[in-house]
């Protein structure tokens, strides 16, 4: 059910399609003419604990989770009002016989009673470059979502590509930009509220953007400048051409800052639009290797970055060994790494990017810093629609926005000397995550309505997030491979969604482009298979192998 943003701590509410076949596992098919369970309090940032009560129509039960999942038959029963004690999705369907109504969502910030020193948000990739009734619908609820999280926050920092330019002399583009912040900005009262901009590979020239943003972008020559909000120093680079005068005046003012006698307790921002090398996501998309050096003599730098689109829900999003670095995930579409298949109707397409907004909401308190994922658009979409860009984030406002990406990343500098500071960084290579996925049932083998066959997979659990399933379909005959699936490659397990799916129908076909009508490459009828299917996250830990056997087209 979409509904309007209600007052400065309201999030908006999800009702995706609950997209679950009839399994004992899961919930029937969807019933939209079921209402959703209401819940008494919407989701947002509270300080303490919040109560909230659902209902439902008399002779329906409300099933519920407390991990961003699609609730089954399984998940607990809904008796009595909920405490939310801590930062969560709360997710729930109301069930009556076999049918299942679609699912509510909301996202709720817990936070203690300790106000933080400085609050602000980090978006990248905006890539906005029209005035469209969309775009401003767009952008009109990516904005109430964060006034929602933070009604008065100390600064925005838009973190380079703020238009589309692909070498096509658009800089005019930023106008817009300027005019969809500042629409906004005035509508919901904060257009006092500091904005810095750096510099990306698609905004043209820093003189274009100075010209069209004026003190959001003051270094029309060099692309970089520095800015004190309240008692933090932010420090904005050109990661385009980190060099010369750049290189130099950061190197300078790091060296400058870290001489004060409370530095290695207080973090200083530096903002890039590119990764640096070695960082996050292991340095995927990642440039400026000279960067990653002389950040490194500075463990209280938080180093900024977007440009790779890659999504927030990965863990390896967060990096540190000398510093920390995050990615602060994009606001036009956020990609995988390029070793996914994606569920497109009656088949698999082998394609990396996906429909969802996202950026961070960073608090800065004495003693840390906390850093939430949020999600600004999170639905049941797909990017591409017969080998183009779709018509994904029409369906504005956003009906996910304010759910989680993820848990809290907390940024701790503690310690006496630089190595005592790193030695307690919490996110680092020895620290990666070991544990592998559960995969608890065995895939079942179905033949769907449109007589396609499917693997029907219930979702595996982690101690973080699933990434995907490694499903590999082999002649029960010859052993020989029956679906051409690129080694290494998995298909998608719509963790990205919100909320994300209990149970995935993966079509035993693929299709050999992103048209339509693009050859579909399929198990021959009447022939026997073997399936097996292991569940993988996001490091790569890979769970125990399911392993099903099935005639094409009969259902098992």
């Amino acid at each position: 059910m979409k509904r309007k943003i209600a007052g400065a701590c309201a999030l908006a509410a999800v009702a995706t399609a609950v997209a679950l076949p009839a399994a004992d596992a899961s919930v029937a098919g969807t019933a939209e003419d079921l209402p959703a369970p209401v819940f008494s309090q919407h989701g947002g940032r509270f300080t303490g604990p919040t109560t909230v009560e659902l209902t439902a129509p008399a002779g329906t039960q409300i099933r519920y989770t407390l991990d961003g999942s699609t609730p089954t038959r399984q998940s607990p029963l809904y008796r009595t009002p909920i405490v939310i004690d801590e930062t969560t999705d709360l997710a729930a369907v109301t069930l009556r016989g076999d049918r299942v109504s679609p699912a509510e969502i909301e996202g709720y910030i817990v936070k203690s009673e300790e106000k933080p020193l400085l609050s602000f948000f980090v978006m990248s990739d905006v890539h906005t470059s029209s005035l469209s009734d969309k775009n401003r619908g767009i952008w009109a609820s990516h904005f109430d979502t964060l006034a929602a999280i933070d009604p008065d926050p100390d600064l925005i920092v838009s973190n380079g590509d703020q238009i589309n330019d692909n070498y096509g002399n658009t800089a005019p583009d930023h106008r817009v930009v300027k005019t969809i912040f500042d629409e906004n900005m005035t509508r919901l009262g904060i257009e006092d509220t500091p904005v810095l901009m750096s510099h990306g590979n698609h905004d043209v020239g820093n003189a274009d953007m100075a010209q069209y943003y004026g003190e959001w972008f003051p270094n029309s020559t060099g692309g970089y400048y520095e800015r004190t909000i309240g008692d933090h120093t932010f420090l904005v680079i050109d990661t385009e051409r980190y060099s010369g005068a750049q290189r130099e005046w950061l190197r300078t003012r790091l060296t400058e800052l870290s001489a004060r006698p409370d530095a290695l307790r207080k973090p200083v921002f530096v903002i890039g639009h590119r990764p640096t090398a070695g960082t996050v996501h292991d340095g995927a998309q990642s440039s400026n290797s000279a960067l990653t050096a002389d950040l490194a003599g500075h463990p209280q730098v938080v180093y900024f970055s977007g440009h790779s689109h890659l999504n927030l829900n990965d863990e390896r999003s967060v990096w540190q060994g000398t510093f920390t670095a995050v990615n602060d995930g994009s606001m036009s579409y956020t990609e995988t790494p390029h070793d996914a298949y994606q569920i497109y109707g009656d088949a698999l397409w082998d394609e990396y990017t996906i429909p969802t907004a996202q950026a961070l909401h960073v608090e800065v308190y004495g003693d840390r810093t906390e850093i939430e994922r949020i999600d600004f658009a999170a639905e049941n979409e797909r990017t591409y629609t017969n080998g183009k860009w779709g018509t994904y984030q029409s369906a504005f406002p956003f009906i996910s926005a304010g759910t989680l990406a993820g848990p809290t990343w907390t940024v701790r500098l503690e310690g006496d000397t630089a190595d005592e500071v790193r030695a307690n960084f919490a996110y680092t290579a020895a620290a990666r995550d070991t544990v592998a996925p559960v995969l608890t049932r065995k895939p079942k083998h179905v033949v769907n309505a449109g007589g396609r066959d499917v693997l029907r997979v219930t979702a595996a659990t982690d101690d973080e997030s699933v990434y995907g399933y490694d499903v590999r379909v082999r002649d029960a005959a010859t052993g020989a491979a029956a679906l051409p699936i690129r080694a290494g490659a998995k298909v998608l397990a719509d963790f990205q969604m919100a909320p994300r799916p209990s149970i995935l129908d993966i079509p035993l076909a693929i299709r050999n482009g992103r048209q339509a009508d693009a050859p579909l490459l399929t198990l021959t009828k009447g022939a026997e298979y073997i399936a097996d299917v292991t569940a993988v996250d996001m490091y790569g830990n890979r769970s125990e192998t399911k392993t099903v056997r099935f005639v094409a087209g009969q259902d098992d």
